[in-house]
């Protein structure tokens, strides 16, 4: 056998989940076994030859698929004391009932990987991409750790997925607590009132068809400016 197959056992227990359900990822597996040819790989329910628990990324779950990738390393669970051909790999999960199902089974077939033991830190790493689909959209937890490394194409689709969309939230819910303060702008506080004058002195300078040299006064102060009148210095008026 070579390629990735959804049990039966599995089949039944993900075409169960209702939308909002829970579908619990238990752990990840990787063995040496060989489907033998009498034996028909959907009625698995184990590895044929189990070596080693395997870990994996986050789960990501778009519309009706769960994405995540397995990764085995020979550092985990304390260093891989013996090099093995790495030819089969399975998820198990969380049945209502619970028991451990497994959900996701796959066979390297005739191109086994070789492990090497995990001797003088040299750290080997095997990956494995699988794509669940399900009939609804169930909330995917893990009862172990994600210790995957996450590659740069991992992480560009983590931040576009998760991240995003959680910082576009969280930016809409900052600009309206923002726009409802009424100290978010302490700079225009007392200037109102000076808006009216501005816009006024604006449509003057650029709304008027002036022919011949313009010119403008203000009284912002009178240096060199003899006026009859009181000047209104915080309002840069002459009033009479």
């Amino acid at each position: 056998m070579y390629g990735f197959i959804v049990p039966n056992a599995g089949r039944d227990l993900i075409t169960s989940l209702l939308v909002g359900e829970q579908l619990i990822l238990t752990r990840c597996m990787v063995g040496t076994g060989q489907v033998p040819a009498e034996v028909q790989p959907t009625t698995l329910t184990d590895l044929v030859q189990p070596i080693a628990q395997a870990t994996s990324t986050e789960p990501l779950v778009k519309g009706n698929q769960v994405d995540f990738t397995i990764e085995y390393r020979n550092d985990l669970n304390g260093g891989l004391d013996s090099g093995f051909y790495l030819s089969e790999f399975g998820v198990f999960a969380r049945a209502k009932d619970g028991s451990e199902v497994m959900i996701y089974y796959g066979n390297l077939g005739d191109y086994p990987q070789w492990v090497q033991a995990y001797t003088n830190g040299a750290v080997e790493v095997r990956r494995f991409p699988v794509a669940i689909g399900v009939s609804n959209t169930p909330q995917v937890i893990l009862e172990y750790n994600a210790d995957a490394f996450m590659t740069a194409e991992d992480v560009a689709q983590y931040c576009t997925v998760v991240i995003l969309p959680q910082f576009l939230d969280e930016a809409r819910r900052l600009v309206e607590q923002h726009n409802q303060n009424p100290a978010a702008h302490p700079f225009l506080l007392g200037k109102l009132d000076q808006f009216d004058s501005r816009l006024s002195l604006i449509e003057l300078q650029y709304g008027t068809n002036v022919n011949g040299n313009p010119f403008r006064v203000t009284f912002e102060n009178l240096d060199s400016v003899t006026v009859q009148g009181v000047w209104n210095e915080p309002k840069a008026r002459v009033e009479f």
